[in-house]
């Protein structure tokens, strides 16, 4: 790795930024950037083009089941009841003799 490189990362560790998420970010988009000029400037346009709408269909549907499902086990983890008065009492009684015994 160059100095540029060493120095750069040290400069974005220093301010607090996380440079591996930048990097491959970065990454990502000129990847992305070429693909689509590749795509763009051959004869495979013709085809992929039409499909992006259907593909673009098939991600939201995809997204939003996977949201509504966070969305259910968010709400599944919630449905304990709260403890009682009683309940709290012998818990905390439980904790408080447990530390008692550890620390002579």
């Amino acid at each position: 790795m160059g100095p540029f490189w060493i120095s750069f990362f040290e400069n974005l560790k220093d301010c607090g930024r996380n440079a591996t998420l930048f990097i491959v970010t970065l990454g990502a988009i000129i990847l992305g950037l070429v693909v689509g000029l590749a795509v763009y400037e051959s004869d495979l346009r013709k085809y992929i083009i039409p499909a992006l709408p259907i593909t673009g269909g098939f991600a939201i549907v995809w997204v939003s089941v996977a949201f509504r499902r966070a969305r259910a086990s968010r709400r599944d983890r919630l449905r304990h009841s709260p403890l009682s008065d009683d309940e709290l009492r012998v818990a905390r009684l439980k904790l408080s003799k447990h530390r008692n015994v550890r620390s002579p």
